[in-house]
């Protein structure tokens, strides 16, 4: 084999790499979320008092073209499993929800919800978000109505205590 035939052939073994390359690019950027995929949080009621589960909402955010115009919108939320509305949280119980997941290179929130329970015999209730990445699970917690009572947030674990 000559100079001139070896050239050649490194160079189109380099182009069919680079186009292989380009097409599983692609295809993880047309991808959608992952099916039957979902992280579990866990929502511990460690009180004496009961929970029910008033409503969950969507989170919002905004898309913005250039920083110049945006629009207020919501992350998607969707679950593989989670509690009833309506639904109580017994003192020393714990409910699960499967917020789903997906991939994506850009990063971000893949899914997000926001759930809020009502403290039993009080006007208070307690406020969970789930956020859910491509890698990572992040939450947050806030009592609205009460300093009677707490609750921790860290990951996918959630607590509610007196």
């Amino acid at each position: 084999m000559n100079d001139v035939t070896s050239r050649n052939t490194r160079k189109r073994a380099g182009t069919a790499a680079v186009l292989l390359a380009v097409v599983a690019a692609l295809g993880l950027l047309s991808a959608g979320p992952a099916s039957a995929a979902s992280r579990g949080f866990k929502v511990h009621n460690t009180s004496k008092t009961d929970l029910k589960l008033e409503a969950v909402k969507s989170v919002p955010t905004f898309v913005c073209n250039s920083m110049v115009h945006c629009v207020e919108t919501h992350y998607p939320m969707d679950f593989e499993g989670r509690p009833a509305d309506g639904s109580d949280l017994k003192a020393g119980g714990s409910d699960t929800w499967e917020l789903k997941y997906g991939f994506s290179i850009f990063g971000g929130v893949q899914y997000a919800a926001d759930i809020w329970y009502g403290i039993a015999g009080t006007n208070a209730t307690v406020e969970y978000k789930i956020e859910v990445y491509s890698t990572t699970n992040e939450s947050s917690c806030k009592v609205h109505g009460s300093s009677k009572y707490s609750c921790t947030a860290e990951g996918t674990k959630l607590t509610f205590k007196d």
